[in-house]
């Protein structure tokens, strides 16, 4: 129960505390679509939508999907469920599984008319509205990956390892390390191979979240696995690096000017990574170049 107890507190303070005020969320402010000196984290999640190649982003201001070559366009997303609604956004995770077919995780903007925590939401309109499809009150899912037909995530209230064969209805659960994961990748080839990271070290699995075994200490990891033999890290301090054999040994791939806040990779040698401050950057030879693709 102390567990339980404490990692719904490191919930909390991982997606920005209180889940906003009780008068209403605020607004966005400027054009940079974080605010430096609003709830942490700053960043939750950056995908990639199917079909259009936009880029879907949600941090501490909100939503954004940003078209290629385009600005941000905010999407502002109501939750509904037991006959009551919140605005969502600022406090959202999110994993697009088809073209405006989006699933969410999180906090109301708004206290008071939903729990806490959302459990694991659905959206058939690209984010505008989201439906509860399981765990409202209960769950907090952080890092959530579609693969191997399965959907895994991190919850942050149970601090555990939350495997769903059934797209999101029911799931099996398996306790992590405790401490606070911010990062979560599965083998392309294994599903039960699964890596796991807090803000200090990176863990493994071998056996689909059974055990786990320390990889290395690694400050402010961000991982993405998009080929077996292509596992990326990238650090606090910029260093991109990647593994052929799943995360024992790491070599140098290149360097980030700026501070990680998520990556996502589309192929073995295409990468976007979204920084703290806001700014986006791309590569499409493995990690060696970056180019900016958003500046705020």
């Amino acid at each position: 129960m102390r567990r339980l107890a404490a990692l719904a507190l490191l919930a909390l303070a991982g997606c920005g505390g209180s889940g906003g005020s009780g008068d209403g969320a605020k607004e966005p402010s400027g054009t940079s679509i974080v605010d430096p000196d609003g709830q942490a984290p700053l960043v939750n999640s950056l995908e990639v939508e199917p079909g259009s190649g936009a880029l879907l982003v949600t941090t501490n201001r909100g939503f954004f999907r940003i078209a290629p070559g385009g600005e941000p366009e905010q999407i502002r997303g109501t939750a509904s469920a037991r006959g009551r609604s919140a605005p969502v956004g600022g406090f959202l995770e999110v994993l697009p599984i088809g073209p405006k077919l989006l699933l969410g995780s999180g906090h109301p903007d708004v206290r008071g008319q939903l729990p806490e925590f959302l459990g694991l939401l659905r959206s058939g309109d690209g984010g505008k509205t989201w439906s509860s499809l399981s765990r409202l009150g209960e769950a907090d899912l952080h890092r959530m990956v579609d693969k191997h037909d399965r959907l895994y995530a991190f919850d942050a209230v149970l601090g555990a390892l939350l495997i769903s064969r059934d797209g999101g209805r029911t799931f099996d659960e398996r306790f992590t390390p405790q401490e606070a994961m911010v990062e979560l990748e599965v083998d392309p080839d294994d599903p039960d191979r699964v890596v796991i990271a807090s803000e200090d070290t990176v863990f493994r699995s071998e056996d689909g979240g059974e055990r786990w075994r320390p990889l290395a200490r690694s400050p402010g990891t961000r991982l993405a696995w998009p080929a077996a033999d292509r596992l990326y890290r990238a650090e606090r301090d910029g260093r991109v690096s990647v593994s052929a054999d799943g995360g024992d040994r790491f070599e140098p791939a290149g360097r980030i000017e700026g501070e990680p806040a998520r990556l996502k990779a589309v192929d073995a040698e295409h990468l976007y990574v979204v920084l703290e401050d806001g700014a986006i950057l791309e590569t499409r030879d493995g990690a060696r170049t970056w180019k900016p693709v958003y500046t705020p």
